[in-house]
């Protein structure tokens, strides 16, 4: 459903832009006077789940109406107790009660812009399970083990590791025991499970390891629950298919939102299974499970690792796994993804995004310099043959045929490309758009300062003033632009930078910087080409 929001957002934006910029121009150069309107509805299939291992349960009423279930409560007979793990990169609470996570704050993440508004706690506990949160299904066991807990604290210095060993013990002797290994450079905690059987009898059952969340929407065009990475295939399971399940192990497993991922990687998948359930709108939790059957004093061990942290692109891109598929970049990630690195590489010299973004501007303008000057050119001879292109259309106003069959000799005989005036345009959408999605969903860019008024890249402009400054650079950038139109036309056209400047006040700021950069770069190139030509409009 998110997905599929998301998608027609974005057809929706493309098309406009073709039909305000590209289409109007287009029929200019070609000589055509009256436009025909169409429009197309365009779909997008959604990835196809895996084939016949995957079990579905739809359930459409109760996810759009169900409200998420309170925070987790003991049983009344157990003591818990917690730990507090503190990191460089976060500070996490471990509890007892199953060894999960019962907090998860990152340092350098705050919840919003305020400067008071604390770390960002991306745990939120559902249906009583906490997040790594390990569950018996084994007769005598108890389905949630309440372990022994070695230190109330431990703390991780930098360039260092940290181990944590809890411990739990039935009356028979069957020994649980789980290791925890958490790195002060990362956001990845290693896990492992060890499972003795203590009794004069096989032990047979399953245990699982869960993950949970609920999530408070920032965006609810983005997919927030669960999803998972199946034969090099990302699938985020729709709301509205409650319990997805499968034989095996996923490469990986988890819980998102737009910003952050909540991940299970195992390690392999003999006698593993896994599921997936949406408990309600916003609000999922996965499970990674393993069945075990135990002679007497023989023990079993699983291992994982899992991820609890931001959607970082480099920080993904270097754990492998396909995790940076987390990353909702859309239908143009092959745009978006090359410009993220781009920005990232130029912030690492000036620590600062917006300025980033004016030097990724600058180099997408010198890329496209020469099809940006020959577009010029050829716009500037289609003016001075438009004496010629008038008479053609006065002399053949009733042979529509004969018209454009005479203009195209006209073309042909000057060496004009009519439509070589809008390919630069064109060919700058998908890299608008592809921006549009970076600033959207990286969280490199959230939060992220430029100067003075504009202290989040990812957010509109509160004042509106690059929109209306991108509008007068339009409007000049238009002023200056060789047309061949008749002058009422041309007055219509006019009304664009209007309009566009009211769509950009809902744009991202950072979105509205490159545009507005882009504009005055290239009314400087404008400017120098005429100047150099001799042609400098006064």
């Amino acid at each position: 459903m998110f997905e599929n929001d998301r998608k027609r957002l974005i057809i929706a934006m493309v098309l406009s832009f073709l039909v305000i910029i590209f289409y109007p121009k287009l029929l200019e150069y070609l000589g055509i006077e009256t436009p025909a309107t169409r429009q197309e509805e365009t779909t997008q299939e959604q990835p196809v789940a895996k084939k016949e291992e995957t079990k579905k349960t739809t359930t459409t009423a109760k996810t759009e109406t169900k409200e998420p279930p309170p925070a987790p409560s003991l049983p009344p007979e157990v003591e818990e107790r917690l730990v507090t793990i503190d990191t460089p990169l976060y500070t996490a609470v471990l509890s007892s009660y199953g060894g999960g996570i019962k907090s998860f704050r990152l340092k350098h993440y705050r919840k919003t812009i305020e400067e008071n508004s604390g770390p960002a706690n991306i745990v939120n506990p559902v249906e009583g399970i906490y997040p790594l949160m390990t569950r018996f299904k084994v007769s005598g066991l108890p389905e949630i083990p309440a372990f022994t807990i070695p230190a109330d604290s431990l703390r991780v210095e930098e360039g260092k590791k940290g181990e944590l060993t809890l411990k739990w013990q039935s009356r028979d002797g069957t020994m649980v025991e789980k290791r925890y290994v958490f790195s002060s450079d990362n956001y990845t905690i290693d896990v492992e499970l060890k499972v003795t059987n203590g009794r004069d009898e096989n032990l047979r059952g399953t245990v699982l390891n869960e993950l949970s969340g609920k999530f408070v929407v920032e965006d609810s065009y983005f997919h927030h629950g669960p999803l998972r990475r199946i034969d090099g295939k990302t699938k985020r399971q729709d709301p509205e298919t409650t319990i997805e399940m499968g034989k095996g192990s996923p490469e990986w497993i988890g819980v998102e939102d737009k910003y952050f991922l909540l991940a299970i990687i195992p390690e392999d998948n003999r006698d593993t299974f896994w599921e997936s359930t949406v408990v309600a709108q916003y609000s999922g939790k996965v499970s990674f499970g393993k069945t075990i059957e135990l002679e007497p004093t023989h023990q079993t061990l699983t291992g994982f690792t899992a991820y609890l942290g931001p959607k970082e692109y480099d920080r993904l891109i270097a754990m492998g796994r396909g995790l940076d598929e987390a990353i909702e970049f859309g239908l143009f990630s092959l745009i978006a993804r090359p410009l993220l690195v781009v920005l990232n590489f130029f912030e690492r010299y000036v620590k600062n995004y917006g300025i980033a973004i004016i030097l990724l501007t600058v180099v997408i303008k010198l890329l496209f310099y020469p099809l940006t000057k020959h577009s010029l050119t050829s716009m500037r001879k289609m003016q001075e043959i438009q004496p010629q292109m008038l008479a053609i259309r006065e002399k053949y106003k009733n042979d529509r045929e004969r018209m454009n069959k005479e203009l195209y000799e006209l073309y042909k005989r000057y060496r004009i490309n009519p439509v070589s005036g809008c390919l630069p345009i064109l060919l700058q959408l998908p890299v608008f758009v592809g921006l549009y999605e970076l600033l959207s969903v990286a969280i490199e860019l959230r939060h992220a300062p430029f100067m003075l008024w504009i202290q989040d890249l990812s957010a509109q402009d509160p004042y509106y003033i690059t929109p209306v400054l991108m509008g007068i650079s339009m409007f000049i950038q238009q002023k200056m632009t060789p047309t061949t139109m008749d002058p009422t036309q041309a007055k219509i056209m006019l009304i664009m930078p209007v309009v566009l400047t009211f769509v950009f006040m809902s744009f991202p700021s950072g979105l509205v910087l490159y545009w507005l950069v882009n504009n005055i770069l290239s009314i400087a190139q404008q400017y120098q080409l005429y100047k150099e030509t001799g042609k400098a409009k006064a």
